[in-house]
């Protein structure tokens, strides 16, 4: 293994850092204190980890499986289960457009993020909350970038039909 240095980790943190804040902070109910401290233990692990990086992955890709893995364990250790999938659930049958009137827009763009399949919700997190790169969200997924361009751009035309109020 080679030795790593201080001032690679330390770029890479710099240049990782606010997206992986921001993937927690959306998870765990815009908790800022909790989204500090993951985030803190995600870059403890990254850092454990760091000399066994492989460089042919995309380093986003690589610290966003490290936050995933994290943020599921903190899920089950710590009985953390308002997750989006369950808020989903609990939104079933809810009348969207009358909530359109009555909520914010940010409320509204959760709710239609919740009836989406998680699938479609986490292309459109990594791409327009994430900022990820088709490039990347292929690399992640396991795709091209031209599926996951098509795959994104199908999740956001399906998100428009939920956000779109009758007239």
């Amino acid at each position: 293994m080679q030795q790593i240095k201080k001032s690679d980790f330390h770029r890479f943190y710099l240049d990782h850092i606010d997206r992986v804040y921001r993937f927690v902070f959306f998870r765990v109910g815009h908790n800022k204190q909790v989204a500090e401290d993951l985030t803190s233990e995600i870059f403890m692990k990254a850092l454990k980890a760091y000399e066994k990086y492989d460089p042919k992955v995309s380093k986003n890709a690589w610290i966003t499986t490290i936050a995933r893995n994290h943020l599921a364990n903190w899920y089950r250790d710590s009985k953390q289960h308002d997750d989006i999938d369950e808020i989903a659930f609990k939104l079933e049958g809810s009348n969207l457009e009358t909530d359109m009137e009555e909520k914010s827009d940010a409320d509204v763009l959760h709710k239609a993020l919740a009836k989406l399949k998680p699938k479609e919700r986490h292309l459109i997190e990594l791409k327009h909350l994430q900022g990820y790169r088709f490039k990347e969200i292929g690399e992640l997924l396991g795709k091209s970038a031209g599926a996951a361009r098509v795959e994104c751009h199908r999740a956001m035309e399906k998100l428009k039909k939920i956000m779109v109020k009758p007239t």
